[in-house]
């Protein structure tokens, strides 16, 4: 499982109530699927040169617990499964070793700016492969 550096919760993150408004965590949860493919070696930019792109199909979000301004809060980001088109990816937002958020969330792998699904790359599946067989 990979877990992302700190980051910090800003005020412009928050809404009335003080809290991060629910919208905010799915950008948060972005945030830490673009670093897991930088560590695992293969950045998003890489992709995108090639005009590969990953597209959400699904998400999936348990708020357990909200986080609020200068919170610390780090991603967690492992590989549920993957298909020769697609892959889904669990994960978390943690704060304190506390779970504040957990995601599921599947992307298609499209061309880009068309949107037309097409398979992913080998390079990409060999390295899903790997990281779904140490899944904690």
């Amino acid at each position: 499982m990979f877990k992302t550096d700190p980051y910090r919760v800003y005020m412009y993150d928050t809404d009335a109530a003080g809290v991060v408004h629910h919208s905010q965590y799915i950008r948060y949860l972005e945030a830490g699927r673009i670093e897991y493919l930088r560590w695992l070696g293969i950045p998003y930019l890489t992709f995108q040169e090639q005009g590969i792109g990953f597209v959400p199909t699904t998400l999936t979000i348990q708020y357990r617990k909200p986080l609020r301004q200068d919170d610390a809060y780090c991603v967690t980001v492992a590989v549920e499964s993957y298909k020769r088109a697609s892959f889904t990816l669990r994960q978390t937002i943690v704060c304190n070793d506390v779970c504040y958020v957990m995601a599921t969330v599947t992307l298609a792998c499209v061309t880009e700016p068309d949107f037309t699904p097409v398979r992913l790359p080998e390079r990409l599946l060999k390295v899903l492969a790997e990281a779904s067989k140490t899944v904690v």
